[in-house]
């Protein structure tokens, strides 16, 4: 087996944003009477903070910072969107877990097992290409590692190795010289082996494992075995959910609608990353705004076609969101799909591009519905009925069932028909004669002409065999 890892280095700041801040930023955690930094932005960075500071020193260096208050819950909810979305590329995903303690704190992270993938995404170049280029888009900082073993690709992710090691001898070969300070075990173990002269990774696998137990415990032991093929890594693997449920919370109120797009964008491509994974897409989702003391503002947002793009997605949730009246700013965003359907094949004629036009249509008319309202457009359906202004209805937009066939009728039709006079009309072609409607009391006897005018305008209009008067009914295109 050939293991991906990624490491989430900022996870506890990213998982509270969306966007990269340009102010100094920072994520800090009380542990007992004292607050330190967990992690900080690159703009924190540059002006000298940085991870595992108590947080007094960082405000006497920058009083500026933003500071916020660590939550384990968003981290585990980040890192389960993320899997969700990672399936796309492996079907075994593994979670890791979220560290509560400072200097483990950077060490979350997510496997994927990709050997079983490499001829599927056309080699290992490529595959790797595509999930950094989605990692990107998702705004989320990362290291990868990949190796044969778990532990062995999280080291690798963790020193920054961008080598793939394809084998235990390898692996073994270049972990030798790490920092046991790289290990991931408890702060206060490699503290304990530098302080004896064990400095390195090599150094470590060479004690007797009975004195390396009896000092530091069986999970040491274990935990190098491990790293180094030596004994099996058994781990639950995540499963996807039948349906999609995911929860973004804010570190602040947001009021403005633009500053809600920056986690829906992040939403709506973790969410295109599990329609991948079940090779399926959705013609509905739910978008719930979450409001400190009033319900929540639901959008249903509905397509014409089954679809699984995240930019229509959210061009359509900007549309219905900027004619959305909130009541209050929003604390979380959730997400939602239960249903969900093949999507459309984009097979494309080549002579006429038929399929791609309606494809076109199609994301047009979910365009219309979304800034307009559901009960502002509509579409047309032929109905069996002479009577020009009887032989249609209007239809959901999303309704493809085949239309009745019927003579060439102009579409644009007159509410009601319109009196005339006939005199200096010029010669009339195309007589239809229409006689219907006598058992409901709508009878009509009319006889229909196509006209055409001296500036060139092209009339449908008809003699009333009831009283011989003329009137106009419609005009050609």
């Amino acid at each position: 087996m050939l293991w991906l890892c990624i490491t989430l280095p900022q996870l506890p700041l990213e998982a509270l944003q969306c966007e990269q801040s340009e102010r100094p930023t920072l994520v800090t955690v009380l542990a007992g009477s004292v607050r330190s930094v967990v992690c900080c932005n690159p703009a924190a960075e540059r002006v000298g903070l940085k991870p595992e500071m108590n947080f007094t020193t960082a405000l006497a260096i920058l009083p500026e910072a933003i500071a916020l208050e660590r939550r384990l819950s968003a981290e585990q909810a980040a890192l389960e969107r993320l899997a969700t979305w990672a399936y796309q590329f492996s079907g075994t995903v593994i979670l890791g877990e979220i560290f509560n303690d400072l200097q483990r704190a950077r060490s979350t992270a997510l496997w994927l097992e990709i050997g079983a993938s490499l001829r599927l995404f056309g080699g290992f170049r490529k595959l790797i290409e595509q999930l950094e280029t989605e990692l990107r888009k998702l705004s989320y900082s990362y290291q990868l590692g990949i190796a044969p073993t778990l532990e062995g690709s999280a080291l690798l992710a963790r020193t920054g190795v961008r080598v793939a090691i394809t084998t235990v001898a390898a692996l073994r070969a270049r972990v030798e010289t790490v920092s046991v300070n790289r290990l991931n075990l408890d702060p206060w173990i490699p503290q304990q082996l530098q302080t004896v002269g064990v400095q390195t990774v090599g150094m470590l696998v060479a004690l007797p494992r009975d004195g390396v137990a009896k000092r530091f415990g069986p999970e040491v032991c274990n935990y190098l075995d491990r790293l180094v093929g030596a004994a099996p890594d058994p781990r639950p693997t995540y499963r996807l959910p039948p349906q999609y449920q995911a929860r973004f919370e804010f570190e602040a109120e947001i009021h403005s609608t633009e500053a809600l797009l920056f986690p829906l964008r992040r939403m709506l491509r973790e969410f295109v990353g599990f329609l991948r994974a079940r090779d399926t897409g959705v013609q509905t989702f739910t978008l719930r705004f979450i409001h400190r003391d009033t319900v929540a503002t639901v959008l249903n947002i509905g397509l014409s076609m089954p679809d699984r793009n995240s930019d229509r997605f959210l061009a359509l949730a900007r549309e219905r969101l900027e004619h959305a009246a909130l009541p209050s700013a929003s604390v979380a965003l959730e997400l939602s799909a239960e249903e969900f359907a093949m999507p459309t094949g984009l097979h494309i004629d080549m002579l006429s591009g038929a399929t791609e036009q309606s494809e076109e249509l199609g994301h047009t008319i979910d365009r219309l519905v979304a800034r307009l309202g559901e009960t502002q457009v509509h579409g047309v359906k032929a109905v069996a009925e002479h009577r020009p202004e009887d032989s249609w209805a209007t239809a959901d937009p999303q309704d493809t069932r085949q239309h009745l066939d019927f003579p060439d009728r102009p579409l644009w039709l007159l509410p009601e028909p319109k009196p005339i006079q006939l005199s200096g009309m010029p010669a009339l072609t195309g007589a239809e004669r229409i006689e219907s409607g006598w058992w409901d009391g709508g009878d009509v006897r009319r006889d229909y002409f196509i006209a055409r005018t001296q500036q060139g305008s092209t009339l449908w209009i008809y003699k009333d065999l009831s009283d011989g008067s003329w009137h106009l009914h419609g005009f050609w295109s």
